[in-house]
């Protein structure tokens, strides 16, 4: 099987061609919606995910919800882009507060809890049974060392 043919037969997302081709070096003055994003990738036949992408290593202002940034799960993918020079502000920023703790914090279930306990109790056990194993040994070689002198 040629690659070619591979490749041929793959379907590709025009706009991702057309942003690969024509869009990724370019830089669009004023200021831009996700709305005006989408206007701008059809009228040029480019992907406006990876012209915003692109965009925001270049923006001197950001303007979006905090969750890009303040979401771990999120930042990773969305907010490393964010030019270290850019002033980023946040809409709806009086939830701030609620976002962090929910963004850090972790949910446990009575059978997850349950399960680690049990985990836990195995795993000791079986470390009393691996240390009376080793000390058997130990006292064994230790006579043994002693009825050699």
């Amino acid at each position: 099987v040629d690659i070619e043919d591979i490749a041929d037969a793959v379907p590709v997302c025009s706009y991702y061609e057309g942003y690969e081709k024509t869009g990724k070096d370019a830089l669009l003055e004023g200021v831009y919606t996700l709305e005006d994003m989408r206007a701008v990738g059809r009228d040029k036949g480019w992907c406006p995910y990876f012209l915003a992408r692109h965009l925001l290593l270049h923006a001197n202002i950001v303007v979006y919800s905090y969750h890009y940034l303040l979401d771990p799960k999120i930042a990773a993918m969305v907010s490393a882009e964010v030019s270290d020079n850019s002033v980023v502000v946040f809409d709806e920023a009086h939830n701030i507060d609620n976002v962090c703790i929910e963004a850090l914090s972790v949910n446990l279930s009575r059978s997850t809890v349950d399960a680690s306990a049990r985990n836990i109790a195995r795993l000791s056990t079986s470390i009393r049974a691996a240390r009376r194993t080793g000390e058997q040994r130990l006292r064994e070689e230790y006579s043994r060392l002693l009825e050699g002198l």
